[in-house]
């Protein structure tokens, strides 16, 4: 008997024990999402100009007679007329970087009328110094990268349980860091630490959450998960917090108190009883599960793990204890290394087009907050939509569709110009956000499918670490490269990047709705071979032996 069917039969797909400890593991993610984007508001931009010689030493307004507007913009960011300052809603600015001799200035005088204090101001990261912003965003991703390799092997050989906690402490402790740092490249360091945990936490959650579930349920991982990440930006991270907490040190404080309250998942979190299982220990894994039976109503056989097919334990086909797999493994194969190419190109071009569309929230135009506020409302009905549909047309589907509407979107706001009328630029944005947003929730359904246990959290690890170069990549595209050079910089790229991932998911991968987890890489080469046989065999052939058996 495979564990899946063990555990499904006696425990069930989705009991009370399951509902908890899948809630639990969902919680956390609020606060990695919180972390994730808060530099979005640490340095959102604000109106700045050079600091004059006549300027006093104290804060200066920032409206002053002795220099001339650049440009003057409305609540929508669109320009309008100079002639309009003085009025409700405008937004009037002078050059950034050149006082009226034409010498650049090193110190500025920034509006404060909406925003108290950034961390731009702080360090002032202005005019040539700007790429510090896009350098501070990627050493948040650069500290996931790195999190990804060590927590997705971890999370394999010594438990998920572990990771998991190791990851909240690193993500508590470089929080506050980051409140105090005194310096940028301090504050870097802090924030690459944070981004560090974040694979700890938000990866094993999702793998936590599968591995407890029936193939029926196992969508809510993804789906519920990112929901969770949702709800954090919207409700607990913009929705009261940026728009209050204007001092972007206090902002960062109020984020990082909340995970206090997840030290006690030491006590709350067992170990995932499917990893003590392919580990052999067995005990442990009966002193979990019996937990859970307890919990859910259900009564346990003695000694069942003596029902279980040694592939779900890890032993070869001899009997003999099985080697510790590594990455390596993941190219050994035909079929195995197929997969994890295609994923491989698939996971940084995700997470490229969905961070660089919340980082630049507002490059179609708009207040950042309302439009970082509607975009992530945005994910929350395609993540229903995902939970909806992934079950019906398959996971496979769900990805390439979601992947060619998002490129289709942005290749098609690029050829209409710079005159696109707001609602439309919007309508565009929404769908952009929420088409990878689906695919973002249906990536995380299908990577841990299309991979053997023996193996999924390391590949799932390698993963959520190449993903990272798309994320590094959206950091200086969107925060630099767009803003200096304009938009064409930032859609052309993730427009077509986006259609070819979907094209490369119809054409080389295989459809998981449904079936259960392979617990073996032989499972997977032997499915594989199973399906070529079949697809290849000649119709003649099967007529003949239908002829013969009849």
């Amino acid at each position: 008997m495979k564990f899946d069917d063990f555990l499904f039969t006696y425990l069930g797909e989705m009991g009370k024990y399951q509902k908890i400890q899948f809630l639990l593991v969902c919680l956390p993610t609020i606060v990695v999402s919180m972390h994730a984007l808060s530099w979005t508001f640490a340095s959102v931009d604000t109106p700045y100009r050079c600091r004059l010689p006549s300027d006093l030493p104290e804060k200066e307004p920032y409206y002053t007679p002795l220099l001339n507007f650049t440009k003057c913009t409305n609540d929508a960011d669109a320009n309008v007329p100079i002639s309009e300052y003085g009025q409700p809603g405008i937004t009037c600015q002078y050059d950034r970087c050149k006082l009226p001799n034409n010498e650049t200035c090193s110190e500025h005088i920034f509006d404060h009328s909406k925003v108290e204090y950034t961390a731009v101001q702080r360090w002032e990261i202005t005019c040539d110094r700007s790429w510090i912003k896009a350098t501070i965003q990627a050493a948040y991703y650069v500290g996931q990268m790195a999190g990804s390799m060590t927590f997705g092997v971890l999370g394999d050989r010594i438990g998920r349980k572990k990771v998991f906690f190791l990851a909240i402490l690193i993500q508590i402790t470089c929080a506050y860091l980051i409140a105090i740092a005194p310096y940028w490249w301090l504050y870097a360091i802090a924030r690459a630490g944070t981004g560090f945990s974040h694979p700890g936490i938000f990866v094993i959650a999702v793998v936590i959450g599968m591995e407890l579930v029936g193939p029926q349920y196992r969508k809510l991982a993804s789906c519920i998960t990112g929901l969770f990440f949702a709800l954090g930006q919207v409700i607990v991270f913009l929705g009261i917090e940026a728009i209050y907490f204007t001092n972007y040190q206090i902002l960062h404080i109020v984020i990082a108190s909340p995970a206090l309250l997840f030290l006690s998942y030491w006590w709350l979190v067992p170990e995932s009883a499917r990893w003590l299982v392919s580990q052999k220990r067995y005990k442990e894994a009966d002193e979990v599960l019996q937990k859970a039976a307890k919990i859910n109503g259900a009564v346990l056989p003695e000694n069942w793990w003596e029902q279980l097919d040694d592939s779900s334990a890890s032993t070869s086909k001899d009997g003999a204890v099985a080697r510790k797999l590594t990455g390596a493994d993941l190219f050994k194969t035909p079929e195995l290394r197929k997969r994890t190419l295609v994923v491989f190109f698939l996971w940084p071009v995700i997470s490229m087009v969905y961070y660089g569309m919340a980082m630049k929230a507002n490059v179609l135009g708009g207040d950042i907050y309302i439009n970082f506020i509607f975009a992530a409302f945005v994910e929350i009905p395609a993540l229903f939509i995902v939970y909806l549909l992934i079950d019906r047309i398959g996971r496979r589907y769900i990805l390439a569709g979601g992947l060619f509407i998002a490129g289709a979107c942005l290749l098609i706001n690029w050829l209409m110009g710079d005159n696109v009328q707001l609602w439309m630029a919007i309508t565009q944005m929404a769908f952009t956000k929420g088409s990878i947003t689906g695919v973002y929730a249906a990536i995380y359904t299908y990577s841990p499918e299309l991979f053997p246990t023996v193996i999924r959290n390391t590949a799932m690890g390698f993963c959520s670490t190449i993903a990272r170069v798309g994320a590094i990549a959206a950091s200086y595209i969107s925060m630099w490269i767009a803003e200096q050079f304009g938009k064409v910089f930032m859609i052309i790229p993730f427009g077509i990047m986006a259609v070819s991932a979907a094209i490369l998911t119809l054409i080389f991968l295989p459809e998981t709705m449904g079936k259960p987890l392979p617990e073996s890489i032989e499972e997977i080469e032997e499915g594989s071979s199973y399906r070529s046989s079949h697809e290849m065999q000649p119709l003649s052939k099967t007529t003949e032996e239908t002829t013969e058996t009849a």
